[in-house]
């Protein structure tokens, strides 16, 4: 029997369900080395990576996402909130635009973007920049 990408999906998604993301990694990458243009596949491969605090390797299964469907509108802002944790905060704030011109009036959304923006207040602060 041969296990396919879907057998591979499932199982890291059901991991990551448990929170068990370092073994979800495993599952996302067989996956992906069987179908690599899958954005979906790429999008909750960056969720276990930020859950497992591995950002900058979520910010580029988010970008490969994107680089699949620029308008994956979860994946626009999950990659945001890991730039601004990443404190690269003009980056962060096109995605957070990006995602919130695609679809107006989301609430998580827009709660990001108040973190975004509490965030680049309080690294002003701590820096000595005027606020």
């Amino acid at each position: 029997m041969k296990v396919g990408v879907s057998y591979w999906y499932n199982k890291g998604v059901a991991l990551c369900d448990v929170d068990m993301h370092e073994k979800a990694l495993y599952c996302f990458d067989k996956a992906l080395s069987m179908e690599k243009d899958d954005d979906l596949i790429w999008f909750r491969q960056g969720i276990a990576l930020f859950h497992a605090k591995r950002l900058q390797e979520a910010v580029s299964s988010f970008d490969h996402s994107l680089g699949i469907n620029p308008d994956n509108v979860v994946a626009l802002n999950n990659m945001g909130v890991a730039l601004s944790i990443l404190k690269k905060f003009e980056e962060s704030d096109a995605c957070l635009k990006k995602a919130l011109d695609l679809k107006k009036g989301n609430p998580g959304i827009q709660i990001n973007i108040k973190f975004l923006n509490e965030m680049k207040q309080t690294e002003k602060f701590r820096t000595g920049e005027e606020v």
